[in-house]
């Protein structure tokens, strides 16, 4: 269920301090790629929002003032919303300031079926740069292409919550996390799953310290591999799975987008 509106006040839907989801959605962009950043709004004008994002800098390869298109998804008035924005400036690197056009959608949030089980896995953490993080990524996943492995690289079997959004792990309770990481997870027979990941919440338990960490750089054919995986244990229980397409802060298109011919 989605409703659009054609409005000319967008401030209504977005007040100081709210979290937004930014899904890029820059016509020069990888299509290959879903690419996410996180913020919190710090003023908000008839069509204008400036977001504090939290891992700043020129953090996406089209992310040129002028040129780069977010799609802002976050939540109001009991629903889901969303909206297009041209970035138009980036002050002390970390401050992004938007012009929103178009329509406003509205769309009931969905959550994504997550599931635990046990598989191998590898997390690399380092108080590194969202921009390092992504060369990294762009590094492993070319070699990876090439030679189907990379040398070195240690899976151990853990026991995780997974979904195509995100992943939950325990780790050491004296475990530092870092705001970024790069995950290695073995789902098939085929090459890892790498992405890169934010921390989004931590808690301490008995065991150790427990992590959720939201997928913010993830290929779109991987987000596909692990929505298999967890749809095919699911079947095997009889469970009911949720797509992840569902849920439109995971999708680099508008509600508008899916109904249009052709």
């Amino acid at each position: 269920m989605s409703s659009h509106f054609n409005i000319s006040d967008y401030s209504r839907y977005f007040s100081l301090r709210q979290k937004v989801y930014l899904v890029n959605m820059s016509a020069e962009r990888n299509s290959e790629i879903y690419e996410s950043l996180s913020g919190l709004v710090t003023s908000a004008g008839t069509n204008t929002v400036e977001l504090m994002v939290t891992h700043g800098g020129l953090i996406t390869d089209g992310d040129e003032v002028g040129k780069a298109t977010y799609k802002l998804t976050t939540e109001a008035l009991g629903s889901g919303i969303q909206v297009l924005a041209d970035l138009t400036g980036i002050v002390d690197d970390n401050i992004f300031q938007f012009r929103m056009h178009g329509q406003l959608e509205l769309f009931q949030r969905r959550t994504v079926t997550r599931l635990e089980l046990s598989v191998p896995i590898f997390n690399l953490c380092g108080k590194f740069p969202l921009a390092y993080f992504k060369k990294e990524w762009k590094r492993v996943m070319d070699h990876m292409r090439v030679n189907g492995e990379l040398p070195g690289l240690a899976l151990q079997e853990n026991e995780v919550n997974l979904s195509a959004s995100g992943v939950g792990l325990t780790v050491a309770a004296d475990s530092r996390p870092t705001p970024l990481s790069m995950f290695f997870i073995a789902l098939d027979d085929g090459i890892p799953v790498c992405a890169l990941a934010e921390t989004i919440w931590e808690k301490r338990m008995d065991e150790g310290r427990r992590l959720g960490l939201r997928f913010i750089h993830i290929l779109k054919a991987d987000q596909e591999r692990i929505n298999n995986r967890i749809k095919e244990e699911i079947r095997k229980s009889g469970g009911t799975h949720l797509d992840y397409k569902r849920n439109w802060v995971l999708v680099d298109k508008m509600v508008s987008d899916t109904r249009k011919p052709g």
